[in-house]
């Protein structure tokens, strides 16, 4: 399989994103706009769902880009909340949105990835296969429990204050 121009720029920025934002969480444990690493994260991932959304297999709107719009209004609402307090609650919804937005890249990531290799013996032929469906499953558990645990050190930094 070919990859595009935009296929390329889709896949690097979005793999550094992903990369990134393991080692912002764990080193720092939550990504922030206001330091380097967090906005190169942002960025990153704002042109990654951007170039999803430019491109198409069999002609059409797919799982991939709808994807895309969810990491796209993940960001936002992760920008606006770390910006505004909003009834005390900003800090959880930014980790949410924040760390939410990697599993948002790891989904079409992962189909990709399987669709490719092994390159004798592809893992996983479609994005619904078999195989896919449980790494979603496995990253979505540990997406959630990171989360879990960011609010649970929010809820205990605030308790202390």
């Amino acid at each position: 399989m070919e990859i595009s121009l935009i296929g390329w720029i889709h896949t690097i920025l979005g793999t550094l994103a992903i990369i990134v934002a393991v080692l912002i969480i764990a080193t720092q444990g939550f990504i922030k706009s206001k330091n380097n690493l967090g906005k190169f994260y942002l960025v990153a991932t704002l042109i990654t769902a951007s170039t999803a959304l430019m491109l198409f297999k069999n002609g059409g709107f797919n799982l991939a880009h709808l994807l895309a719009i969810l990491t796209i209004i993940a960001i936002v609402l992760g920008i606006t909340s770390e910006k505004f307090n909003i009834f005390g609650i900003s800090k959880y919804i930014q980790a949410m949105s924040y760390t939410g937005s990697v599993l948002f890249h790891l989904i079409p990531g992962i189909a990709e990835v399987n669709k490719r290799l092994p390159i004798d013996n592809p893992m996983g032929l479609s994005v619904l296969d078999p195989v896919n469906i449980r790494y979603y499953l496995i990253f979505t558990a540990i997406i959630g429990t990171t989360i879990l645990i960011q609010w649970y050190f929010l809820w205990k930094k605030r308790s202390m204050s």
